[in-house]
């Protein structure tokens, strides 16, 4: 599959960044936007995203200049989708509205694989109503997606083998990581691992065990701080399932079993209380703060990307 034009619609924090890295390896990349002055904002963007790569080492300065004059704006997703061999969508997750986008762009472009950066809505739902779903799958790059290696290439049961295949292929030439999810499940393969330790962290809160300050810490300099170089399987069979498997017996029992975000989480949420935005939720916010948090997120994860490319094999 020749992929050299890609299209990307939406411009908030997925969509820019999703352009950038497109742009870095080598593809057209159109912005697409509601209004001129909101694609504009999303070049802009992605060109910014661009410059802070090259300035930390990520990005070769030559390859960067070429990178963001590789970005154009548009305001007619049909167009684009029809000028591009594949399109990914990452507008608002609302399952009624990525439906008729996408029913929109099937029509308009017959050849255009689409894809949805969707975090966790059913891609066989979002294709239901076009005519092709063959060519549909879910492109799910993480946050930030410049900077983050995984995509989720997640596939419906009407999704042709060929064309994930292909789209996998494209993404490890883009420098990303994908994984293959195989059935189309709610919160594909990430969101699943991810939910599943925000219930228990909540719970443990909730219970008295400890407080969001130190369950955090305890993630950030336990267990979180090994994995991106030592998978739960790994650390599994290193210290032996047998162990594995008594610790689980002795502790599985005890852990939040519920089927629905915690009591105290949904208390938060009736109280107002939803992080950042009104700040406060489980901790106390200013715009600073949470700017300071974002600042440390993307500085650690580009000394590990600067740590990834000078270990690689020249």
């Amino acid at each position: 599959m020749d992929i050299r034009r890609v299209a990307v619609a939406g411009t908030g924090m997925m969509g820019p960044g999703i352009a950038a890295v497109f742009a870095l390896a080598g593809r057209q990349a159109t912005i697409v936007s509601r209004t001129h002055e909101g694609a504009s904002r999303g070049v802009a963007t992605a060109r910014s995203l661009i410059a802070v790569l090259a300035s930390n080492g990520l990005a070769d300065p030559a390859q960067a200049k070429d990178a963001a004059e590789r970005l154009v704006p548009s305001t007619d997703p049909e167009g684009a989708a029809r000028a591009a061999q594949l399109f990914v969508e990452s507008i608002p997750e609302d399952l009624a509205t990525k439906q008729a986008f996408f029913a929109r762009l099937d029509k308009a472009a017959p050849d255009t694989v689409l894809c949805s950066n969707t975090s966790g809505i059913s891609i066989t739902a979002i294709a239901e109503k076009a005519s092709r779903p063959e060519r549909i799958l879910t492109t799910h790059f993480w946050n930030p997606p410049h900077l983050m290696p995984l995509v989720e290439v997640s596939v419906s049961e009407r999704t042709s083998p060929g064309v994930a295949d292909g789209v996998v292929r494209l993404l490890r030439d883009c420098g990303k990581v994908p994984v293959l999810v195989r059935h189309d499940r709610p919160g594909q393969l990430g969101n699943r691992i991810q939910h599943a330790m925000i219930r228990e962290c909540v719970n443990i809160v909730q219970e008295g065990i400890a407080t969001a300050e130190d369950v955090d810490l305890a993630v950030k300099t336990g267990v979180g701080l090994r994995l991106p170089v030592y998978g739960v399987f790994e650390h599994a069979d290193m210290v032996g399932l047998d162990l594995v498997k008594a610790v689980q017996d002795y502790v599985l029992p005890d852990l939040s079993p519920v089927t629905e975000a915690g009591r105290l989480h949904r208390e938060k949420v009736a109280r107002g209380e939803l992080g950042v935005k009104t700040g406060r939720g489980f901790l106390e916010w200013t715009p600073e703060q949470a700017q300071t948090v974002r600042a440390r997120r993307d500085a650690f994860l580009m000394q590990f990307l600067r740590w990834e490319k000078e270990r690689r094999p020249a």
